[in-house]
């Protein structure tokens, strides 16, 4: 009867101690800011004498936007020398990947759907689905060019 009980109280805990440890939050942070060429970027990294929004999310579902000036940006830069020009090549690489994935939706798929920020779906309107084409195209054109012809 004692060792059913000690069996019970220690499965009672171990449930109790992974609840708590799945319970507590994870977040990322993305930070979304617009180039040079007008293209809303969305990276890993705060950019270098541009304005940005930093976004953490949370896995619990929330999700916290803090705005940061172009000075600030500045300021922070200067504060971290990050040189790394191997990561940029990769993240080209990935953004390339994606964006030619993002076109191949766009051209073969009739009715996208989207989330709005209620998280309500809904279909794109023509119009809107050219201009994600068109903006589509800007992001294949700026981050799949690396010499290779056949990246476009």
């Amino acid at each position: 009867m004692k060792t059913m009980f000690r069996l019970l109280l220690i499965s009672f805990s171990l449930g109790y101690c992974l609840s708590v440890f799945s319970a507590t939050s994870i977040s990322k942070v993305t930070y979304k800011w617009t180039d040079t060429n007008g293209i809303v970027q969305y990276t890993e990294r705060p950019p270098k004498n541009i304005a940005y929004k930093k976004i953490t999310v949370n896995t619990s579902g929330g999700k916290e936007i803090t705005e940061v000036t172009a000075e600030e940006a500045t300021n922070a830069s200067s504060d971290s020398n990050n040189d790394v020009l191997d990561d940029m090549a990769a993240a080209n690489k990935r953004n390339c990947t994606i964006a030619k994935q993002n076109m191949k939706v766009l051209s073969n798929i009739a009715r996208i759907r989207v989330s709005d920020e209620k998280g309500e779906n809904r279909v794109l309107t023509p119009e809107e689905k050219q201009t994600r084409i068109d903006e589509t195209q800007k992001q294949i054109d700026i981050y799949c060019t690396d010499g290779n012809p056949d990246d476009k």
